[in-house]
Parts: structure tokens; sequence; C-alpha cells
């Protein structure tokens, strides 16, 4: 604005084209207080753990140890995590044994889409509220990923609780490459070669994650209960999954009541708000922080 007027134009008039967006993106006052509607209040951590560091060989016992010991200071009454690792008894990377017997959690649902060597790999919700159902909604196209879903007895209500984790960019060297050089101003991939490649893969995820949203938004219909969904979307709330689940009739948690810009994504890519926590009309969200460790 100050030395290339003409040049803040494009930028402006992107701004306003997708100011309907602005509040998914951005939370300046969000509420911090309880409603004093409600009646049972508990709290839920959502977290893509990747598999609690497992294939950094040197250092992954010293970070599963440090994100169990930020679990238990946050001590959520639900937890659901996301690329989760169940090991087998007597290894020291084992999380499901301690979260039951040392923490607050009574009730453990999990499922798992990959198994080699005694470790197992897929997704789980932690609960200090009884589990009375569960099931799990399974992908044809995307056999790695899954939605877990479980009925929790909170009080004298009984909530829907669904974590998913949804499909993946598929990434690989040379596309994080290319995209770290045109950071840098050089590299040899040239835009003609990995643009169309790169957008390949975006068109691919896109759909793969539009046809998983429909199975859950499905699955949701058919819900008796107030519904809770958090994981890992991989996708922005500019998205078409995220506003398939906004129609849905589930309201954001962070538009409700976060802070600031609430990036989730520590990647290659500038930081993007791709884990969501959405919630039924019945559910009220207050105080909804995005923690900043990077674990």
């Amino acid at each position: 604005l100050v030395f290339r007027r003409k040049r803040a134009w494009p930028s402006l008039i992107v701004i306003l084209l997708g100011w309907g967006h602005l509040g998914e993106y951005v939370q300046l006052l969000g509420d911090r207080e309880q409603p004093t509607e409600v009646s049972t209040p508990f709290t839920l951590m959502s977290w893509n753990v990747r598999l609690f560091d497992l294939y950094n060989w040197t250092h992954n016992q010293q970070t599963r140890d440090e994100m169990m010991d930020l679990i238990r200071v946050e001590d959520p009454d639900i937890l659901c995590m996301q690329e989760f690792l169940h090991v087998d008894g007597g290894n020291p990377l084992d999380v499901k044994a301690p979260l039951l017997k040392s923490y607050r959690y009574t009730a453990c649902t999990d499922a798992y889409t990959a198994q080699a060597r005694g470790f197992h790999m897929g997704i789980a919700i932690f609960s200090t509220w009884p589990v009375v159902a569960q099931g799990t909604i399974h992908f044809p196209d995307e056999l790695n990923n899954l939605c877990l879903w479980a009925d929790l007895r909170i009080g004298s209500d009984t909530v829907r609780v669904y974590t998913a984790q949804l499909a993946s960019l598929r990434f690989g060297d040379p596309d994080y490459a290319f995209m770290r050089s045109i950071d840098q101003g050089r590299g040899s991939d040239s835009l003609v070669t990995a643009g169309p490649r790169i957008m390949g893969r975006l068109k691919d995820a896109f759909i793969r994650r539009s046809l998983e949203v429909a199975r859950i938004t499905e699955h949701m219909r058919h819900c008796p209960w107030p519904i809770v969904y958090c994981g890992d979307l991989n996708d922005t709330p500019m998205s078409y999954s995220y506003h398939e689940l906004r129609r849905a009739g589930l309201e954001d948690a962070f538009v409700e009541s976060g802070q600031g810009f609430g990036h989730t994504y520590i990647g290659e890519f500038p930081s993007f708000r791709i884990d969501h926590l959405l919630h039924g009309p019945q559910v009220k969200a207050w105080g909804m922080r995005t923690l900043p460790d990077e674990l």
C-alpha cells in the first residue's frame, strides 16, 4: 500500500472475495466462559500423534514421554488420537495400558488399519465416561484411514463422538523439494513438470476426502444423540469437505470459542488449520485452544 499501491489491489480483491470465510480462519474474541445453560461440562482433546514419533529411532522414547506428560497436564475427559500407535505388552513405547492404568481414563475404543512386528497403527478414543456403543466407518478408497465413533454416557446424557483421519495429499520427496526450492528462489524441477504433478495430487485428495465425508455425514444422519466430531481433516475451512460437515448441522468450536489463527499444521506448507473440532447444536463450546507444543 505504501510503496507499490497498484500491486496491493489483487490481494485486496481476494480478501474481499473471501471475506465471508475470514471468521473461519481468524478469531479475536471467542467465548471463554462456560455458558449458563450447560448442565454437564466436559473437556475434549483431539491430536494427530503421528505414531508418537515411532520412526525417529533415536528420540522416540523421549518424544513419547513428553507427549504423555502433556496429556497428563491437560487431563481431558475425552482424548481422541489419530495415527495412534499401540504396541504389544512390555514395549516401553506402550501408551494404551498407561493411559488406562495411571490416568483417569476408564474406557478405550480403538481400531487399527495396519499391523507389523508388534506395532498396531490406527485411531483411538479414551474416555473418563462409560462407552455404551462403538463402531467404525471404513473408506474403501483409503485403506489406511478410517472414522471411529463411540457413544459416551456423559452424566444423564449420551453423546456420540466421531474421530477420523481423512485422505492426505500423498506428496512425495520431489514435491516437497520443489516447494522448498520455490520458497528459496531456486530449484531444478520446473513449474511445467512439477505443477501438474502437484495439482493432480491435490485433485485426487480433494475427491477422496469428499467421498469419505459423504460416508461420515450419512452415518451422522441416523444418529439419535448429540454429536461431536474431531480429527485430522487434512483440509482447510475453505474446503468442500469442511463445508459438507458444516452443512450436516455441525458448528465449528474454533469459530465459536477459539482465538487467533488456530494453526494445526507444522509441515512444509504455510501453516493451516487442517484439524477441526465440530459439534451439533445441542453442544456448546468455550475456551478452545490450539496448543503451541510441537511434539
